[in-house]
């Protein structure tokens, strides 16, 4: 009679784990479905976001760009009700960046900038994007000469003359779309080695001149305030227009560090709230 009795409660507490087991599996499972579910959802959820935001803003860069928006910049701007496209080089509209890109690019291809999309099938949205944000990259400031007296806008020298033609090009298409701003952040500084004095301050020279003779110049020739410039060069460079010591990733290295990027960010922000 002991064994029977013996035998019965190991049968109900075998049957109890059973089927806390089986019920602890199951749970598992609702989980894992409900998490596969959310997976798949992402893209939408994102889309979803992206489409509630108040304003679009479309970033051309390359690696200095990326390395910004990853350290803080897009989650600012985020929180701000903006949505950022991230156009670099995984899109074939992004893959060319130097100045003097910048009159072909938008020559040919402004339709495009206009409704790039992350999130929208083939990188095209039906709504369009409101800022249109371009920025060079650090081997731009190293700028070899003044150049000749009349610059060519579709010239890779890196002259003053021929990055002034540029802007000077790029006004007639901007002019055209009032209805867009266009934010051109000024090319980072370059470290202490991979430039000299003589072309570091021509790098200062052309950003001082877009930023202040170009602008108002744009303003008076057109009577619109659709074209804005933010200096990160001015953020990031020294006395000597280099890249400043502290925000130095590695020596030799160019690319800011997260220190830099934390700043610049701050600053964006600040004359964001200013602009717009």
């Amino acid at each position: 009679m002991k064994l029977v009795t013996i035998l019965l409660i190991i049968s109900i507490i075998g049957n109890l784990i059973g089927l806390f087991i089986l019920y602890k599996f199951n749970k598992k499972n609702e989980y894992l479905a409900e998490v596969e579910a959310k997976l798949k959802r992402k893209d939408e959820v994102l889309n979803e976001v992206n489409q509630m935001l108040s304003k679009r803003l479309v970033f051309i860069h390359h690696s200095v760009g990326r390395n910004w928006l990853l350290d803080g910049l897009k989650d600012e701007l985020t929180a701000l009700g903006i949505s950022v496209q991230s156009l670099s080089r995984k899109s074939e509209l992004g893959m060319e960046t130097d100045i003097n890109h910048w009159l072909p690019k938008f020559e040919n291809n402004i339709e495009q900038i206009f409704k790039f999309d992350n999130y929208a099938e083939n990188n095209q949205s039906e709504k369009e994007n409101d800022i249109i944000m371009f920025k060079s990259c650090y081997p731009n400031s190293n700028i070899i000469g003044e150049g000749a007296e009349r610059g060519d806008p579709y010239s890779a020298e890196k002259t003053i003359s021929n990055y002034k033609s540029v802007f000077d090009s790029l006004k007639n298409i901007i002019s055209q779309h009032p209805q867009k701003t266009f934010l051109y952040v000024t090319s980072p500084p370059i470290h202490k080695m991979k430039t000299n004095s003589e072309n570091a301050a021509r790098a200062r020279k052309f950003n001082n001149w877009i930023k202040t003779d170009f602008v108002n110049r744009y303003k008076e020739e057109t009577g619109l305030n659709n074209f804005i410039v933010f200096d990160f060069f001015d953020i990031l460079a020294d006395e000597n227009n280099v890249l400043k010591a502290e925000y130095v990733r590695c020596e030799g290295d160019s690319h800011p560090n997260s220190k830099a990027n934390r700043a610049a960010a701050k600053a964006f922000i600040e004359f964001y709230k200013k602009n717009f």
